[in-house]
């Protein structure tokens, strides 16, 4: 009888695997970032302009914003809106640091684009794990074959870090990490190859970690789109408060307490620059910040919005900086007064705050004060066209009702919101309905909706095609969006229907592209004509949310490729579908040829909404249709045929 053999132990493997419960079952470190950083992190002399040991003293308003990434901390959500000159990079890089060697797990640094990703990794990171002997042991050698160190990927002992760009979604879209790190969003891009907010989908890798940190700082740059606005007054909101050398009072340093001198001929000195005590008037000279620093303290404005403190929001300014002094920032200041765009670089990176364009606001309640009082769903008079524009949600049909006049003026008739699932027949089929209602006017005529415009954006793009197809001839079409500049309010459509060939489908729906850009500049436009030619007006039973969303954008200067263009943006706290219906509203009058209408399709059209006689027993809706068909009537008179002899040759010979 064969003696039983007992089976051999893989000795390493079971190493492996206790080696990996034991690193999953290690507490987080309980040694605050900050302390960790003085003690090991050392500053290179190629990019630093103190090299050498790091220490927290010399800006101290960091060491609360790093202890409060450290995992030790209950924060979950940092953010930091800034000026320029603070030493944040260095911050971030020592959150870098401290995750590889004290809190190792998967990370994810993101910076505006890919290039800018590569020049931090190997300008800051890769100089910071070389300089330092407890980091360069546990990052593998990047000149080592199949070493998992690159310049966008650096695995070391139980994590991996990942340097992106918000440029490109495959990379934010990699891998769980629960580390994120996101640097100057304010210079992502708005929309990624259309998949939404960066912030967003790189924030959505970090939900599968009960421990997640993510971190969000930038200098800002116009109000009510800057990114990191809106996360600022998601936290606490906390300032960095110091204490007076003469009266001991706690304040904010703040731009309109800096003061200077002028000589006789009053010409400005900014090398007399001072601050002066909110409370007691005292003059702070620039050697007493420093030490004023040293004793500040961050105090939340906001409370209420961190209860459980896991969001933390931080803003500071250039005031604080130990590199930029008051003198060089009076300077700054001087010379941005004869220049508007370096005024805004100075608000954004030295102030650390949103640059608020004036020039380029609509103030809700404006428009709200020129509210008049007639009912909704009735045409007042002057308004002799009626279109409508509907968009399409997840969850409902927002639909916008205008009227339009031929000196330009146009009134709101009605906002309705359709809710339910677009993707049911009985959704459509209550738009449906609505769209043939006849309106009301105020000459007491009945009018009827004589276009509409529907678009195709979002998820139900096929329901949409399938409303639009069988009723083309009641002018109902399928438009698609485009922010392309000087594109025109609509343009020619391209056929959506196909057989099974791929030949086009004769009388299938058409798809219609809108000039988006175009049409809110014309919106916009007649928001400042009070009356008259080219004015708006609005009913006074509108709702507040209908001024609020119809105003929602702004159009702001951006820079691509070093060239600025003007882009219309959305602040991402307001909703905007009225002004999008608005939009497609506009695209179904010109889609009839309002634009084209002549002086007599005008007066025929008011002869036929409001005539000073009434006829009760005409028929006057062929009227309307001749017009937006363009399709004159046929005159009444007799005629003589023409004859249908043939033509001579009408060569060139012939011609001369």
């Amino acid at each position: 009888m064969s003696e039983k053999k007992t089976p051999k132990v893989n000795v390493d493997g079971e190493q492996l695997v206790f080696k990996a419960i034991t690193a999953g079952l290690k507490p987080d470190p309980c040694e605050p970032m900050s302390e960790w950083a003085d003690k090991y992190r050392l500053l290179n002399q190629t990019y630093a302009a103190e090299p050498g040991k790091w220490r927290t003293s010399r800006t101290p308003y960091l060491r609360e914003i790093m202890d409060a990434f450290s995992p030790s901390s209950r924060c979950e959500f940092v953010t930091i809106m800034k000026g320029a000159q603070l030493g944040f990079t260095e911050a971030l890089t020592n959150m870098l640091g401290y995750i590889i060697h004290r809190a190792p797990a998967p990370t994810m640094m993101v910076q505006p684009t890919l290039n800018l990703a590569k020049r931090y990794s190997k300008q800051r990171l890769a100089t910071m794990i070389q300089d330092m002997p407890v980091l360069k042991g546990l990052v593998a050698d990047p000149r080592s074959r199949d070493s998992g160190n690159t310049t966008t990927s650096k695995a070391f002992d139980g994590g991996v870090l990942f340097i992106a760009g918000a440029n490109s979604a495959s990379d934010l879209r990699s891998a769980p990490v629960r580390y994120l790190l996101l640097d100057e969003v304010d210079a992502y891009p708005y929309d990624l190859d259309g998949e939404g907010d960066p912030i967003e989908l790189a924030v959505n890798r970090t939900k599968t970690f009960a421990r997640r940190k993510v971190l969000i700082g930038s200098t800002p740059t116009v109000k009510d789109v800057s990114r990191i606005e809106r996360e600022f007054l998601k936290g606490d909101q906390r300032k960095y408060h110091v204490a007076c050398p003469h009266c001991d009072t706690m304040q904010e340093l703040v731009w309109s307490n800096i003061k200077w001198d002028k000589d006789e001929n009053k010409v400005h000195r900014p090398e007399t620059a001072f601050y002066m005590c909110n409370h007691c008037a005292g003059v702070i000279n620039e050697s007493d910040k420093m030490d004023m620093l040293q004793h500040g303290k961050w105090v939340a404005t906001k409370p209420e919005n961190n209860y459980r403190d896991t969001r933390r929001s931080y803003h500071i300014s250039s005031l604080y900086s130990p590199w930029e002094t008051w003198a060089n920032l009076v300077q700054k200041w001087l010379d941005a007064q004869r220049d508007p765009h370096l005024l805004k670089t100075f608000v954004n990176t030295a102030l650390g705050q949103c640059w608020d364009d004036e020039a380029n606001r609509v103030n809700q309640e404006d428009l709200q004060q020129k509210a008049e009082a007639y009912p909704l769903r009735t045409v007042p008079m002057g308004g002799l066209l009626v279109t409508a524009g509907v968009d399409t949600q997840d969850n409902r049909l927002e639909c916008v009702l205008w009227a339009y006049g031929k000196d330009g003026q146009q009134w709101a008739v009605d906002y309705h919101v359709f809710f339910g699932d677009p993707s049911s027949p009985k959704l459509w089929d209550e738009l449906d309905d609505y769209l043939q209602k006849e309106l009301q006017h105020e000459s007491g005529e009945g009018i009827k909706i004589s276009a509409t415009a529907i678009d195709t954006g979002g998820h139900h793009t096929q329901r949409v095609y399938d409303f639009c197809r069988t009723r083309r001839y009641r002018h109902i079409i399928a438009i698609k969006g485009s922010s392309t500049r000087n594109k025109p309010v609509i343009s020619k459509p391209s056929s959506v229907d196909v057989t099974f060939s791929g030949k086009t489908l004769k009388g299938g729906v058409q798809l219609w592209p809108v000039g988006t850009d175009t049409a809110k500049d014309i919106i916009y436009g007649k928001f400042n004509i009070k009356t008259g030619a080219g004015s708006m007006h609005f009913s006074n039973e509108l709702e507040d949310t209908f001024y609020e969303q119809i105003s929602s954008e702004k159009k702001i200067t951006r820079y691509h490729k070093g060239f600025p263009r003007q882009e219309w943006v959305k602040p991402s706290h307001v909703r905007n579908e009225v002004l999008d219906c608005s939009v497609y509203s506009l695209a179904a009058a010109y889609h009839l040829g309002m634009n084209k209408f002549s002086q007599r399709d005008w007066q025929t059209l008011e002869d036929t909404v409001q005539p000073l006689t009434k006829d009760l027993f005409a028929d006057k809706s062929e009227n309307i249709k001749q017009i937006v068909e363009n399709k004159p009537k046929k005159p009444q008179q007799n005629y003589q045929p023409i004859s249908r002899r043939k033509k001579p040759n009408a060569g060139f010979a012939s011609r001369w």
